[in-house]
């Protein structure tokens, strides 16, 4: 269980550095000039982070399946 929390946290920090990152290109690609080399990289790294964040999302409900107490839901 200690584990998985700690997996839980290191994939938490790599999706908010994905989600940041992702904001960042979308920017750059709405100042690049539409199909150039450089606008189709762009398009490329964000397609790549995307499927990254994807994976990450993934294994965060991956690991909250196998081990439910590692949910962090407080209760009102």
């Amino acid at each position: 269980m200690a584990q998985a929390r700690v997996l839980l946290t290191s994939l938490d920090e790599h999706i908010d550095t994905l989600t940041q990152s992702i904001g960042k290109v979308e920017q750059r690609i709405r100042h690049t000039p539409q199909h150039t080399a450089s606008w189709r990289h762009l398009r490329q790294r964000m397609a790549a982070m995307r499927k990254d964040l994807h994976e990450a999302h993934r294994m965060v409900d991956g690991l909250h399946r196998r081990f439910p107490a590692s949910r962090d839901v407080t209760h009102v």
